[in-house]
């Protein structure tokens, strides 16, 4: 099995599934009548002096935070059962047999699990679309938002895969992602209640906050303006950062994954530790004197 062959089974099989098509129809459903309802009670308001930009800002900040979240806590469900999912079918050893090398296997499984991700992102557009009628958000805003959607669904995604390497039973690994992205979310929040900062500038642990780069892509209360990060001669927004650290992460996840992935992970490191242990100088003189 090749690298394309692999990608368009994994593909099939998840594109066919009734459950993957009524999950993209419920997707829509929830934020739509989530939209409809936030433009009901705004409009009511506006008939009496409100301004229909921030109506629109409004309605756009609340969809992407939804948006968010429903990313967030969807795409690991698609990546963190992909190989311990293999293993327990009994399917994994195939795979190993086969052309594919771990490179070609873990992006292989990532890709397929992203793309549902991917999908879900790019069916909400129309929704999203409606903001522009309102005004208060520019076209580029927009695209700093879908740029932080897509390696947030990335950096997910591969986490749901790391944690199917590490661990081999599926229930676990899901358990194992979730309580990860629960972390993610909340110990920064939980730092940000208990040492408060007197100082307009959010703390450097807030700087990895996908909630917090969100809002930032409009300008969402002062924190483009008020939250510029120094990195070497560039200055960069707090989203950049936000950008910059969940590619770094990515690539530690899914460099974690082609190492655990191959047979014997753990026993290759305890005999390479041992090899080295036993190569150093001070060991070869005690070997030496004991011999």
């Amino acid at each position: 099995m090749t690298f394309m062959a692999l990608l368009i089974k994994e593909m099939r099989l998840r594109m066919r599934r009734e459950r993957t098509i009524w999950l993209i129809v419920i997707y829509i459903l929830l934020l739509g009548l989530l939209g409809w309802l936030d433009i009901s009670i705004s409009s009511n308001n506006a008939i009496y002096g409100g301004n229909w930009a921030n109506i629109g800002i409004g309605l756009y900040s609340m969809l992407l935070i939804v948006q968010l979240f429903l990313i967030i806590f969807i795409t690991p469900a698609f990546t963190a059962t992909t190989v311990n999912g293999e293993k327990e079918r009994q399917t994994f050893d195939l795979l190993l047999c086969s052309r594919l090398s771990s490179t070609s296997l873990i992006t292989g499984k990532l890709l397929a699990g992203l793309l549902n991700a991917l999908i879900l992102i790019a069916a909400s557009i129309p929704i999203f679309s409606l903001v522009f009628f309102f005004g208060g958000v520019s076209p580029l805003q927009a695209l700093a938002a879908l740029l932080v959607f897509i390696l947030t669904a990335i950096l997910t995604a591969s986490l749901g895969i790391f944690c199917s390497t590490l661990v081999a039973r599926p229930a676990i690994s899901t358990a194992l992602s979730y309580v990860a992205l629960l972390l993610w979310l909340g110990l920064p929040v939980l730092f940000a209640i208990m040492i408060p900062s007197n100082s307009s500038r959010m703390p450097s642990y807030m700087m990895w906050h996908p909630v917090m780069a969100l809002l930032s892509t409009f300008n969402y209360g002062g924190l483009t303006n008020n939250n510029m990060y120094a990195f070497g001669p560039f200055n960069l927004a707090l989203w950049q950062t936000y950008s910059i650290f969940n590619f770094i992460a990515t690539l530690v996840f899914i460099s974690l994954s082609l190492w655990l992935v191959k047979p014997q992970a753990w026993q290759r490191l305890r005999l390479r530790t041992r090899n080295n242990n036993i190569g150093t100088p001070g060991n070869e003189t005690k070997a030496s004197a004991t011999a």
